[in-house]
């Protein structure tokens, strides 16, 4: 029953979808400055595949990662979504996974699957959809949905990585909250209330590879938010950042374009296995406290410092092309600063989708 409806769904995607035609500019506008100058689909890839990298438990040796191995066990899983969620639970499936039914940190499963699969993906699709149509490419959504199928599965291999076993997490992902996502955000009413009335934006990191160590540094897939608050100066809106950090605060409009933002919240420290009787892995969060400033023009993040994370940062300082100037070019700034005594500084630019690192120990 289960593959006659993704065998449906897959055919729909790939050939109705694409039909479908959009009336404006929703998540990408073509900006030459702040996150938008630095969004392409390879910036996508980059950050959206290697997000889970970010945590302390998993090694960020990039060039080290198992990710034919990861890529094999995702495919055996996803190809026999029956039998997974049988040995898994079925109940237990719906209820963790799909559905909002506990608030148990190991039972929220399903948390992640909102904000970044339905929500975010739904967002990324249109958004690299609109990049592939503002550069003269034909087919803008067929593209977008052979890119979002490339880094949402390079995504999973990413998080399996070396693990050989059942797991539904990528059945939940791939097969379920990435096709509603693409579906929802295809009907113009929806990516316009999120675009427009929820000012959604994609505040993505700067990724960068750090030498001599050839360690993947401060990537990272957010999405940004910014409510309007009923029976308030529309100068103030609720801020909400949401990826392996989960912001909230206020955000304030200074004038016609630029907007100052401050919040705090919870990131995700550490992935760690929910002990359960199954077989099956399922994987939950541990936490750790966060918080931070940020500037952005037209919802096109340009500067941001935030406090505290996992990896055990004090400090993360992003600085966007539009800021500084080197003649013609306007590069990305990067520093950070750890409790190990470690400083990176780093150097991104539009044209690549990772930049280049140094650290001193």
């Amino acid at each position: 029953m289960i593959e006659k409806y993704l065998r449906h769904i897959g055919v729909f995607l790939f050939l109705a979808l694409p039909l479908f035609a959009q009336d404006s500019l929703f998540f990408y506008h073509g900006y030459s400055y702040g996150t938008e100058a630095q969004y392409n689909p390879l910036s996508v890839i980059m950050n959206g595949s290697f997000d889970i990298l970010q945590v302390s438990n998993r090694n960020n040796a990039v060039f080290k990662l198992r990710i034919a191995a990861g890529a094999e066990n995702v495919f055996r899983n996803i190809t026999h979504p029956s039998e997974r969620i049988s040995q898994y639970g079925t109940r237990r499936f719906w209820t963790t996974e799909v559905f909002p039914t506990s608030l148990q940190l190991k039972n929220t499963q399903y948390w992640p699957n909102y904000k970044l699969h339905l929500i975010g993906g739904g967002m990324t699709y249109i958004g690299i959809a609109e990049w592939y149509q503002l550069h003269g490419y034909e087919y803008p959504k067929t593209l977008s949905l052979i890119t979002m199928a490339a880094y949402h599965y390079l995504n999973e291999a990413v998080e399996n990585n070396d693990y050989v076993g059942p797991t539904v997490d990528p059945i939940a992902d791939l097969l379920i909250f990435d096709p509603a996502g693409i579906l929802l955000f295809s009907i113009d009413g929806a990516a316009k209330f999120f675009s427009k009335t929820l000012n959604g934006a994609d505040w993505s990191n700067q990724p960068l590879i750090n030498f001599p160590e050839k360690t993947l540094l401060n990537n990272g897939q957010n999405f940004s938010f910014k409510i309007p608050l009923p029976f308030v100066n529309s100068r103030w809106k609720i801020l909400y950042i949401t990826g392996i950090e989960g912001v909230v605060g206020l955000s304030y409009t200074i004038n016609q374009t630029d907007c100052i933002s401050v919040g705090g919240g919870l990131s995700t420290r550490e992935l760690v296995e929910v002990e359960n009787s199954t077989g099956v892995r399922t994987l939950t969060a541990s936490l750790i406290y966060t918080g931070g400033i940020y500037y952005d023009r037209n919802n096109s993040l340009l500067a941001s410092l935030v406090l505290g994370g996992a990896r055990g940062y004090i400090a993360k300082a992003n600085i966007y092309p539009g800021i500084f100037h080197l003649g013609p070019i306007s590069p990305g700034i990067v520093l950070l600063w750890q409790k190990n005594h470690t400083l990176s500084f780093g150097i991104a630019a539009t044209f690549s989708p990772v930049g280049l690192a140094y650290s001193l120990h």
